[in-house]
C-alpha cells in the first residue's frame, strides 16, 4: 500500500459526497486501504449505472 493513498480524494473524484458525512464517518473512510477504496468506487459506479438504466426504462414508459 502506498503512503500517498488518499481515499477521501479518490472517493470525492468518484462522486461520493464524503464532505456531507460527519467527521467520524470521514475518519473511517480516510482509513480505508487502496483496495477498500477501489471497492467503494466500483460499487458507486454500479449504482449509478443501475440508476441510469432505471431512468431510461421509466422514460420509455411515458
Amino acid at each position: 500500500m502506498s503512503d500517498m493513498h488518499d481515499s477521501l480524494s479518490t472517493l470525492r473524484a468518484a462522486g461520493i459526497p464524503v464532505d456531507q458525512l460527519s467527521e467520524p464517518q470521514r475518519a473511517v473512510l480516510a482509513g480505508l486501504s487502496e483496495k477498500e477504496t477501489d471497492v467503494l468506487v466500483t460499487v458507486q459506479e454500479r449504482l449509478r449505472d443501475a440508476e441510469d438504466d432505471v431512468v431510461a426504462h421509466d422514460m420509455k414508459m411515458l
